[in-house]
């Protein structure tokens, strides 16, 4: 698993796992024990690997038959800063020597 793949998965994760807080009728539509891929509809490389890596992982899997359900992220809000104010100084400030 690469670098990338990984910070991906873990954007996708942590999204999910607040989205399911502000929705939980969703976990209604996953089944117990589920094995959850998550999907992000403007990624095809991220989509194979995901795809990829869950069925490799199915081969070891202590439960036969898993269910699997695919999460298809299909739009997230743009990432915004939550800086509420700074400053730009032309040498470090006073505090801080």
């Amino acid at each position: 698993m690469n670098f990338l793949y990984q910070a991906k998965f873990e954007e996708l994760f942590t999204e999910f796992t607040r989205y399911l807080i502000d929705h939980p009728e969703i976990d209604e539509l996953i089944p117990e024990d589920a094995q959850v891929v998550l999907l992000d509809r403007t990624d095809p490389e991220f989509n194979r690997q995901a795809i990829e890596l869950s069925e490799k992982s199915r081969l070891t899997d202590d439960v036969p038959h898993r269910p699997v359900v695919y999460i298809e992220v299909t739009e997230m809000a743009p990432v915004q800063s939550r800086v509420k104010k700074l400053q730009v100084h032309e040498r470090p400030p006073a505090y801080t020597t």
